[in-house]
């Protein structure tokens, strides 16, 4: 991504929690606004890594289905990617919806089969999962902006 679209969003999220927010009297009003502020200098700071977050991921579904499932590796063939990483953001996203849908298929499956290694083994995974998404760490700078 050209780095021109991060420090718009930079900017975009600056105005909105320094300049628009302070002038908004109503408290739920200006809590939205500082939320829409926060969720666009969480994409100014993580564009960049999606991609690569995103392949990860994919690539730890894929992993995980294929040592703990029923399916099979030619199955998982269309979802891997590529060398040339010429796959776009939303290719991968894509992907990664696809993936997490099959996951959640087997999950169910060997909760009712009640496989508990196997279980464990994707409540880490989806674990792990959870935390690449986590925004706890830019509360602290949520908090620098409103000082």
């Amino acid at each position: 991504m050209k780095p021109d679209i991060n420090v718009a969003l930079l900017n975009a999220a600056q105005e909105i929690l320094n300049r628009f927010s302070p002038l908004i009297e109503d408290e739920y009003e200006r809590s939205r606004l500082g939320s829409w502020g926060a969720l666009i200098l969480i994409s100014a700071m993580k564009v960049d890594g999606a991609g690569t977050l995103l392949e990860k991921e994919n690539q730890d579904i894929i992993d995980w289905l294929l040592s703990h499932s029923r399916i099979n590796a030619d199955q998982l063939e269309v979802f891997k990617s590529s060398d040339s990483g010429s796959e776009t953001i939303s290719f991968l996203d894509e992907n990664n919806q696809k993936l997490r849908a099959l996951l959640t298929k087997e999950v169910e499956f060997l909760e009712s089969s009640d496989k508990k290694n196997e279980i464990l083994s994707a409540y880490g995974l989806l674990r792990s999962m959870h935390h690449r998404r986590k925004v706890s760490d830019l509360v602290g700078l949520l908090q620098q902006s409103l000082d």
